[in-house]
Parts: C-alpha cells; sequence; structure tokens
C-alpha cells in the first residue's frame, strides 16, 4: 500500500522478505520499474535498500538508504505524493536544480543526485550527512560551543549564503536542525546547508502576509514579524540567531508564538522606528497608538495583560537567558572563564571600548561575502589581553541582530 503504513512503515526494518510489490517512476527516465517491499531498483538496474527513518519534519520525512552496488549510504527526503506536497516538492526540486550548477562542496551545500516518485510518495535523494547542529547541541547537553567553533562554522555559513545570494536565492529557513555537520572525526566542524524546501528566487523584494509559513519561529527576522518587503537579508538574521544559540546553549529568542517573539526582541534591542511600524501590515497585531503626549514614539509594545486579553493567548516566558541588550553576548563568555581580577578589568575595559567602534558597522548592510572578509581582516590583527578573534566574532552577531533591517530606510 502507499499511505503511512507501506512504504515509510517498512523502513524500519532493515530486511525484509519480497511479500508484494508496487510500481515506482522515476524522475529522469519517466520509466516504470518494480518497487518490492523493503527494496527498489533504479533505472541501471542496481538495488537499493531502505534501513532507517533518520526524522521527520515539516514537510516530511528523511530516510536512510544503501547503495548495493556502490556501498554508499544516502539520504532520502519522502513527501506525500497529494496536492499540496507535490507542489512543494516540485519547488525544492526546482531549487535544488538551480543549486547543482555549482560545487556543493566549495560551498558549503548539500549534495543532490535525483529524485523519483510513486502514487503515494516523492522522493528526493541527498548524500548522508551525519547530524544536524541540534542534534550536536543536544549531544552535548547544549554546552555553549567555544567561540573559535563558531567561527569556523559561521564562515562556511556566510560562504553558502553569498553563493545563494549570487544564484538569487534566498533560504528562508536558516537554523540549527538544517544546518548539517558532514563528518565529525575527519572534518571537525565542516558544515553543509540543507532542506530548500522554504526556498525561493529572489525577484526584487518580497511582502510577507499573514498565515505564510517563512523561517522557524525562533529565527524569524523582524521584517517577517512585522509584515514588511524582504529579501536574502532574512538568512542573515537567522544565521545571527543561529550564532548567538551556538554562544549561548540556548535560543536567543525562543518566542511561543509571534509576539512573544516581537517581545523578546524589542526588551533585547529596542523597538523598530515608527516608520517601519507604518509600514508593517501586522504591527497592529504586537503594538498600539501611543497616547502619551510627550511621547518621542507613535507606537508602542501591547503589554502582556492586553495582549492576553484581546487574543485570549496567554504569553509565556521561555527564555533561559534573558539579555537587557546584546552587549551582554560580550559579558557572558567574559564571566564563564575563571581569571585573575586584574584581566577580568582589563578584558571589561578593551571590550567596552570594541563594542563602541564595531557595533557602529553596519553589517547586515554588507554582502555575505564582504562580512566574511571583514571577520578574516580583523581575525588577523593581535592584541594583548583580549583574544580579538573571538571578540570579533561576538561583535559580528550583534551587529547583524542589532540592525532592523529595511530596504528603503
Amino acid at each position: 500500500g502507499g499511505g503511512e503504513g507501506g512504504l515509510m512503515g517498512r523502513m524500519k526494518q532493515e530486511l525484509t522478505e519480497c511479500k508484494g510489490s508496487k510500481r515506482v517512476r522515476w524522475g529522469r527516465e519517466g520509466r516504470r520499474l518494480r518497487l518490492k517491499e523493503g527494496e527498489h531498483k533504479d533505472e541501471t538496474s542496481l538495488l537499493r535498500l531502505f534501513l532507517d527513518v533518520l526524522g521527520k519534519g515539516t514537510f516530511g520525512e528523511v530516510a536512510k538508504c544503501w547503495k548495493r552496488n556502490t556501498g554508499q549510504y544516502v539520504a532520502i527526503k519522502i513527501l506525500k505524493n497529494d496536492a499540496d506536497r507535490k507542489r512543494i516538492a516540485r519547488y525544492e526540486l526546482k531549487m535544488l536544480r538551480i543549486l547543482k550548477t555549482v560545487d556543493p562542496d566549495e560551498f558549503h551545500l548539500v549534495r543532490f543526485f535525483e529524485y523519483f516518485s510513486d502514487d503515494a510518495k516523492f522522493y528526493l535523494v541527498f548524500e548522508l550527512l551525519e547530524k544536524n547542529l541540534f542534534e550536536f547541541q543536544k549531544e552535548n547537553n547544549f554546552s555553549p560551543l567555544p567561540v573559535q567553533h563558531i567561527r569556523t562554522i559561521t564562515t562556511q555559513l556566510l560562504r553558502a549564503l553569498q553563493k545563494m545570494n549570487d544564484l538569487s536565492l534566498i533560504h528562508a529557513d536558516i537554523k540549527p536542525e538544517n544546518i548539517m555537520i558532514v563528518d565529525q572525526m575527519q572534518y571537525p566542524f565542516r558544515v553543509k546547508v540543507i532542506d530548500f524546501g522554504s526556498a525561493s528566487v529572489l525577484e526584487g523584494f518580497h511582502f510577507s502576509f499573514k498565515g505564510a509559513y517563512i523561517q522557524s519561529r525562533f529565527y524569524r527576522a523582524p521584517e517577517i514579524l512585522l509584515g514588511l518587503p524582504f529579501c536574502e537579508k532574512v538568512d542573515m538574521w537567522s544565521l545571527g540567531c543561529v550564532m548567538a544559540e551556538l554562544h549561548l546553549g540556548c535560543p536567543l529568542y525562543p518566542g511561543n508564538n509571534e509576539y512573544d517573539q516581537v517581545r523578546y526582541i524589542v526588551e533585547t534591542q529596542e523597538q523598530p522606528t515608527d516608520r517601519l511600524l507604518n509600514l508593517g501590515s501586522k504591527a497592529h497585531y504586537f503594538f498600539k497608538r501611543n497616547t502619551h503626549p510627550h511621547s518621542l514614539h507613535e507606537w508602542q509594545l501591547k503589554s502582556v495583560t492586553e495582549y492576553q486579553s484581546e487574543t485570549l493567548v496567554q504569553p509565556l516566558e521561555t527564555r533561559i537567558c534573558i539579555l537587557k541588550s546584546l552587549d551582554q553576548l560580550v559579558r557572558v563568555t567574559l564571566f564563564k572563564t575563571i581569571l585573575p581580577d586584574s584581566e577580568v578589568v582589563a578584558r571589561v575595559h578593551d571590550c567596552k571600548n570594541m563594542v563602541g567602534l564595531l557595533k557602529r558597522i553596519e553589517l547586515l548592510d554588507i554582502p555575505p561575502a564582504k562580512s566574511k572578509s571583514q571577520l578574516h581582516t580583523a581575525v588577523s590583527h593581535k592584541q594583548s589581553l583580549i583574544d580579538v578573534t573571538d571578540l570579533l566574532l561576538l561583535l559580528f552577531i550583534i551587529s547583524v541582530l542589532q540592525h532592523w533591517y529595511y530596504p528603503f530606510q
């Protein structure tokens, strides 16, 4: 059968006897070939064996598969072949075909092999990677990642985002689950970006609208939350959130709903300008007109009580680490280390000076490639009593997140 009890239910059996058959249509050749229980045959008559279900996402599931002729393991993303998911699968396939024009290893993008379908499911075949960053964090009890490793990961992700930008693509779902470690033993902290099911081709500026699923909530950019025009810069916001999460060991803005998400951002980074709120199609969900005659702002954030009264939804406090400003990201690192008092004072002094200097650099308005270049340039400098390399990365996180991006401002 082709339902939930069909192929996906059988994947958990590593070796099974052939009890039945179904027909499968391969995308490249369009030829019909027989698919037996526990195994199926491709157009070159080479057997593949389904081994295990690796995970489930919003729109599909991923299975581990073994290609018998080469001994190669692959990952197969499986989506239901209904009208909605068929459209999603074909759109993702369109994105993957664009990405196939570049070297996936050089630009840290997952390698895509092929696709096929049957009456019940649609299958996308990728290289098998080790684990995603969320799984890595979980295995390490969500301990903060040393900054030098965050720097290694960030440099690769900037390269991936720059190449996507060159191809006029927006990923629109950068998060730890979509950043895969390739092989931690052989290539420590070498990563690749996966899951292009939410990606889109950039043709001018996109407009967000109510009900659209764009970006996972913890990593959702302010322009998406507020209903503003957006472009590839939303991926940079998500990257900043991921970097901060690796540094803290917990999500920076773990909102239970969009109001909590906006509230957390405002409490740490202040509210966006009146110009942005006037233009945002969703701003009125979270903000109200300011009735105070002497206020400097036209808008103010709705209180928790007001939001609950209007929506009957109770806002929650889900933050483990609450920052009054992004500057505190630097202090979090400094005071995790036991240092002599004199060194702590010296480092704090240097941090304040460098924060004041580098926060003025609006890195979010700079393409990923130039951000990467600035990162490497500053890394080449040396300074006593402080690791400039580590500090610069933290300031890069701050710079990315502190800038409420809007293209016409």
